[in-house]
């Protein structure tokens, strides 16, 4: 039997796990891991407070300004900065651009990797606060947030990726679009909010959770229009990280 030419599916699977022994291995994951505890936390206080209003609320709430404000965007920004970033600093991704494998794959391993770190902290958080607050009389709200946290993280992570690869300072610009960005414009000039990856997932979470238009919740972009503009992020990211990467050179490592 003869074995696979690299750039084949098969080659996908090793980078994947280079990928994840890189990025799971750091210290940075435990401080992300601490970070995600923090929606858990602000709920149980709630919970144990009472009193405070409505259970749904309270917990979209929750949901929409600590989770998918602050706790999504910054896991997903360590993760996927790092995913390559890590790799370029320090010079070891000479190791894998001197081998046959199409770069697209090694860009598709890196952002799957970081995607799933980041979304299972996500949706762990989300779901745990959630039933903190809701419990499981509300089943048709925990899942809509969850596949919200899911789009969410794969969004981010996938835009933080690619942006890694064209400055060593991903790290800053990226915090600068979660903090300045949506944030600060986006919340001032409601027009800026279609360029907002928050009002994609938040968008997704109103509809799901059918809680849009009601209760003075309202969505800033339309539904299809917010899945297509993440379908079309998803894709411009991935083409244009492995655009970069094909152009990368081994003397930019290090």
């Amino acid at each position: 039997m003869s074995t696979p030419p690299p750039g084949r599916p098969a080659a996908l699977l090793p980078l994947v796990r280079l990928a994840a022994a890189g990025l799971l291995g750091r210290r940075r994951s435990l401080g992300v891991v601490l970070l995600a505890a923090a929606p858990i936390l602000v709920a149980a206080i709630i919970a144990i407070g009472g009193g405070l209003g409505d259970a749904a609320s309270l917990a979209s709430d929750v949901f929409s300004t600590i989770t998918l404000g602050l706790v999504i965007p910054l896991a997903a920004l360590v993760f996927g900065t790092a995913a390559l970033g890590t790799a370029i600093e320090d010079g070891t991704i000479v190791y894998l651009l001197v081998k046959p494998v199409p770069r697209r794959t090694v860009v598709l391993a890196a952002m799957l990797v970081a995607t799933a770190a980041t979304s299972v902290l996500a949706v762990a958080t989300t779901l745990l606060s959630g039933l903190l607050l809701v419990g499981l009389t509300a089943p048709g709200f925990l899942a809509g947030t969850a596949l919200a946290a899911l789009l969410a993280s794969l969004l981010y992570v996938v835009v933080f990726v690619s942006l890694s690869l064209f400055t060593g300072r991903a790290l800053l610009v990226g915090l600068g679009y979660v903090l300045l960005w949506e944030g600060l414009v986006t919340t001032l000039l409601a027009g800026t909010r279609i360029l907002s990856i928050r009002e994609y997932a938040m968008a997704t979470m109103l509809a799901l959770t059918g809680t849009a238009g009601s209760g003075g919740a309202q969505a800033s972009v339309e539904l299809p229009v917010a899945l297509a503009l993440s379908l079309g992020a998803v894709v411009a990211s991935f083409l244009v990280g492995a655009w970069r990467l094909g152009r990368f050179e081994v003397g930019e490592a290090g």
